[in-house]
């Protein structure tokens, strides 16, 4: 709950503190006194807009602080102030709003710089405007269903279903990626039985594609080698005047003067191995003549098998002793393979187990819900007739989708709250038939419904402060008194800031506020007083009656003693 307030150059208020206390809290004066100060500091704190004309005095800015007491019970705000480590020794936090003259503001918590969105987290466990915004809401079916569910005390139902519905969640997003895993595992290693097929029939050897572009070169150009031999020895020994014959010619001429100069018998010695040479090349044309051949069929069979090497290369990116590496290694990866479809069988088996339990939590739910909506309809429909709408009728209906339960579906119909959805159906007319609540009532009637959930919940909601924005408008008689016994029963469970013009809810205020404001020669001043029982009884007299007349001191009175009786 909020125990104190500190304002500074904001708006028309120069320097306020302000000490709230348990329970009802009521802020009243005339009209345009500055009521609305109070709780717009409030929300600006709690990450509310910021807007033109909210710093005082320009030259400095504006400083708006609130301090809490933390309810140690309130397990949400608990685990919010352990996220942001914040020191919980002094049971209490202050939150702080700085605004600059050019109307940017800073936040802070415990004196520690913060971003707007944390403080809107903590404005979620704190505080409660009661809104057209939070009237908003109750056209959210998911909404409508946790009103539901904390009334009729099914919180920790629906929480243990989530949780075992978040860990068999958890358990389908594993078991599909195991089945992924599997998949891809599973045509990797089909396709490293496909390639190691593909590869062992190409019976691959090292250094074979060489040896056989070798051979295809002299299969190409057999024809032309052998015609060409033919022709070199043909030259050289067989026709007239062969190359061979005249260089013995030269030699035998020559060798006759040999002796008589070291030039010619250099040459003839040349000549005599140029003889040699010319043998020894012939013998080795003749070894080609040996081994080679015209055969179209051979170089054939050499053709398809290079143009299959090349091929199998080419489709594997790797020369011949890196594929014969290669099928080592998936022969290695199939050997090692181990398929997990057993695991697959127990995690479905798991699933499926879970599921089925899953399921029988949530029809239980779903009974239990509709017991509870059957009790909260009757509670509902008992208070918003006592705020003048007599005849009003509520229906809650369900739409529970129980889905497909073959396990291929899984959890198909089911959420991490349960498999219902509800939605609350209003008619405030006799004779007009029942519709959606976002169809059927007015915005004064919705203010009046959210009134109603609030009171029926109070005994059942987290402790935290609850701001009344003069919700009271246009309301007066026997709805007034009504109205004030509502917001006084939520007082007794949470703290509730009210302002109102309403002299029977100022009658139950635990902590009267009198707001005034002062006009000078420049400028308006707010001013804020708590009452004593004194003053009460006169604020109230001239909200009954616009005087403090010992006639209106006298209904004020009546009716503080009417409310005292009735506590």
């Amino acid at each position: 709950m909020i125990k104190s307030l500190r304002i500074e150059n904001f708006i028309i208020v120069e320097k306020l503190l302000l000490n709230f206390e348990k329970g009802l809290q009521v802020l009243t004066g005339e009209t345009g006194a500055g009521k609305s100060i109070i709780v717009g500091a409030i929300d600006v704190i709690l990450g509310g807009a910021i807007r033109p004309g909210m710093v005082y005095e320009e030259s400095k800015p504006a400083y708006l602080e609130t301090v809490f007491d933390i309810d140690k019970e309130n397990k949400p705000l608990i685990n919010l102030l352990e996220k942001y480590d914040v020191d919980l020794s002094e049971n209490e936090i202050f939150l702080a709003k700085e605004i600059a003259s050019n109307l940017r503001g800073k936040s802070f918590l415990n004196g520690r710089r913060i971003a707007n969105p944390i403080v809107k987290e903590f404005r979620g466990v704190l505080l409660d405007f009661h809104s057209q915004r939070d009237q908003q809401r109750l056209f959210d079916t998911e909404y409508q269903l946790e009103v539901l569910d904390k009334f009729g005390s099914l919180m920790h139902q629906r929480e243990q279903f989530g949780s075992k519905f978040r860990e068999t969640e958890q358990k389908i997003k594993d078991l599909i990626k195991l089945e992924t895993k599997e998949k891809e595992l599973s045509e990797k290693v089909n396709l490293y039985h496909y390639q190691a097929d593909e590869i062992d029939r190409m019976q691959l050897k090292n250094g074979e594609d060489n040896k056989l572009q070798t051979e295809l070169n002299l299969l190409t150009n057999a024809e032309d080698i052998l015609n060409q031999a033919a022709q070199m020895e043909q030259i050289i020994y067989e026709q007239e005047n062969s190359v061979y014959d005249t260089i013995n010619s030269f030699i035998s001429q020559f060798s006759r003067f040999e002796e008589d100069n070291p030039h010619l018998k250099k040459a003839v010695s040349s000549l005599h191995e140029s003889l040699a040479n010319l043998d020894e090349s012939i013998s080795q044309i003749r070894e080609v003549q040996n081994i080679i051949a015209v055969d179209s069929s051979r170089l054939e069979e050499v053709q398809e098998r290079l143009n299959s090497i090349n091929s199998v290369c080419l489709k594997y990116k790797r020369n011949i002793p890196q594929i014969l590496e290669y099928i080592q290694f998936i022969k290695t990866e199939i050997a090692s393979y181990t398929s997990n479809q057993d695991k697959i069988k127990q995690f479905q088996a798991d699933i499926e187990k879970d599921v089925s339990s899953l399921r029988n939590m949530a029809d239980e739910l779903t009974e239990s819900r509709r017991k509870a909506a059957a009790r909260f309809e009757e509670e509902i429909e008992a208070n918003i007739k006592k705020l003048a709408i007599p005849d009003a009728r509520i229906e809650i209906k369900f739409d529970s989708d129980n889905g497909n339960k073959e396990l291929i579906n899984r959890l198909n119909g089911l959420n991490v709250t349960g498999q219902d959805e509800i939605d609350i159906y209003f008619s405030a007319n006799k004779g007009v038939k029942l519709q959606s609540l976002r169809f059927a009532a007015s915005g004064g009637e919705l203010s009046r419904f959210l009134l109603t959930i609030k009171k029926i919940l109070s005994d059942k909601l987290d402790s935290r402060t609850i701001i009344f924005d003069e919700i009271d408008a246009g309301i007066g008689g026997r709805t007034a008194d009504l109205l004030a016994d509502f917001i006084h029963n939520i007082g007794k469970y949470h703290q509730v800031l009210c302002i109102s013009h309403l002299p029977q809810i100022a009658s139950y205020a635990d902590r009267h506020f009198a707001i005034v404001k002062k006009s000078g020669a420049k400028t308006s001043q707010v001013e804020v007083s708590v009452l004593e029982e004194n003053e009460k009884r006169e604020e109230i007299a001239r909200m009954l009656s616009g005087s403090t007349s010992e006639l209106a001191i006298k209904h004020a009175d009546e009716l503080i003693k009417k409310v005292r009786g009735a506590n």
